[in-house]
């Protein structure tokens, strides 16, 4: 008995059907056509007709010849007014830097599971971290998804494992606090902000007199400024004024007194909008990092990153006996599990010390 055609049935009205493909659209998606017959027979011919006419028109059949490079560069420039100056930036660095680099010339049809994976092993043996990796590839894969069938690029992300966190130690706290304060750097003052606040130093750098309201001892946060990548213009990089990065970064923080008072004596010599300022202007993240690095030579304390300073101001909250939800929302996380999970050591020695006064009371 001879073999049928796959794509022929028998309809419920007694007639046959084939469907063929007509042509493929412009992300190579195929699109169908059908023909009728009241046997088997003649429906075939037809079909066999409507191919011939489609192969003379072999372009109907191919899908686009687009490169990988030009398809990312498509999906960038398409999104480019749906997300922020400074995210359009790091995915154009992902683009440039990464990307371009490795498939060149490279078709989107080409592109397999076992190219991505290669792709991806290659970043993380050239010594990127997890997060950047996954970032990368899944801009890559929304850049190129549209032109593929789906879970083409169903491939093996390494997962990314929890850091160290690292916190001053009381003392080293204790020398830092008094250093600041001897400190002839007007701006000394960030430092006491973060570790009794936990704000980050792109919010520290945006910081407006503004954002304190003395009578109530609160702190808005407000926004944050970053140093990104121009894009256009002159420059390989700008200062630039951003809202926080969500809605939970936006957020009000209640002051202890004395940050109080030594804010109010700081105003009372300053002239500008900005709470740390040089001529006026804000003071560049990276700026108050160096700033912080002197800092940490006169006071004795070993080299650290600025963001040490959150870590810290979390650990002794939690020490003191915040709450996690309270401290989620001054910390601006999106939920108290990321909290949660983010300080989980600390969490553990509290509760092992509470646990230890409450076996005080067994006589």
């Amino acid at each position: 008995m001879a073999r049928r055609e796959r794509n022929v049935f028998k309809r419920k009205d007694g007639r046959y059907e084939a469907r063929y493909i007509k042509y493929r659209d412009e992300n190579g998606k195929a699109k169908y056509g059908s023909v009728y017959a009241p046997t088997y027979a003649t429906v075939k011919l037809k079909l066999d007709k409507a191919k011939a006419e489609i192969r003379k028109n072999t372009d109907l059949l191919e899908p686009p010849k687009q490169t990988i490079v030009n398809a990312v560069e498509t999906y960038l420039n398409n999104i480019k007014h749906q997300i922020k100056e400074s995210t359009y930036g790091l995915y154009a660095r992902y683009s440039e830097n990464y990307i371009s680099p490795h498939f060149k010339d490279t078709f989107v049809s080409r592109l397999t599971p076992e190219m991505a994976q290669g792709f991806v092993d290659g970043l993380l043996q050239s010594g990127l971290s997890v997060v950047t990796v996954q970032s990368v590839f899944t801009f890559l894969k929304n850049g190129v998804k549209t032109l593929l069938p789906k879970d083409a690029l169903a491939i093996s992300l390494p997962k990314k494992q929890p850091n160290k966190i690292e916190v001053l130690t009381n003392d080293e706290q204790r020398r830092l606090e008094l250093t600041a304060k001897n400190s002839d750097d007007i701006n000394r003052i960030g430092i006491l902000i973060c570790l009794y606040t936990g704000i980050r130093v792109g919010e520290l750098s945006g910081l407006l007199w503004a954002d304190i309201d003395f009578e109530r001892r609160v702190l808005s946060v407000n926004r944050t400024v970053q140093r990104i990548r121009n894009t256009e213009g002159t420059g390989k990089t700008k200062i630039i004024c951003l809202t926080p990065k969500s809605d939970t970064s936006r957020r009000d923080i209640p002051l202890p007194t004395f940050l109080v008072e030594m804010l109010g004596e700081h105003k009372k010599v300053s002239t500008a909008s900005y709470i740390i300022t040089f001529n006026g202007n804000p003071i560049e993240p990276r700026t108050i990092q160096r700033r912080f690095k002197k800092l940490l030579a006169i006071a004795k304390v070993r080299n650290v990153n600025f963001h040490i300073l959150r870590h810290t101001f979390a650990t002794r909250a939690l020490e003191t006996g915040f709450d996690i939800k309270t401290l989620s929302e001054i910390l601006g996380h999106s939920s108290a599990t990321i909290t949660l999970t983010k300080y989980a050591h600390v969490l553990d020695e509290h509760k092992r010390r509470n646990m230890e006064l409450l076996g005080k009371r067994y006589q």
